[in-house]
């Protein structure tokens, strides 16, 4: 009765093609370059070294809370850790601690601003080692800016 005829089709076969060239070109660059300004250093001969600070005992406190180590750490080209190190020399127990401080450039300029804090009470006599990671480029010096021991932050009274 009815004969089906089939015939060939260049629209189908040119559409199909079009989208399998989108969806695979679309795939092939999966990360997005980053922005201006933001560069990231990719040279594997580049070595990070640590960076030490001689302490000072320019900051004036009355938490008996001493700086005995401070470290900034390199993660990359756009961050790392800072390690501080302090020391209790008060007869009490320094509960609530924390140290907030600048990340500075070498031209003085303040890239980041941190809180390092203490999660139980530095005993009298104790040391105590405080770590925070950061984002920022270009940091080569910690200036302390505040310290302190405040038994409410911990909840005790």
């Amino acid at each position: 009765m009815f004969k089906i005829i089939k015939t060939f089709n260049p629209l189908k076969l040119i559409s199909t093609l079009f989208i399998i060239v989108i969806f695979s070109s679309g795939c092939s660059n999966s990360e997005p370059p980053p922005p201006p300004g933001q560069q990231i250093e990719t040279s594997a001969d580049q070595q990070k070294e640590d960076i030490s600070q001689d302490k000072t005992n320019e900051f004036v406190n009355d938490t008996g809370m001493v700086i005995d180590d401070i470290t900034i750490k390199p993660k990359g080209s756009l961050g790392g850790d800072v390690i501080i190190t302090v020391e209790n020399t008060s007869q009490e127990e320094c509960g609530g601690f924390v140290l907030n401080a600048d990340l500075v450039t070498e031209a003085k300029e303040v890239v980041v601003t941190l809180g390092l804090v203490a999660d139980k009470g530095i005993p009298a006599g104790e040391k105590e080692t405080l770590s925070e990671m950061f984002i920022g480029k270009g940091v080569t010096e910690i200036v302390v800016t505040g310290i302190t021991c405040d038994f409410k932050r911990l909840g005790n009274e």
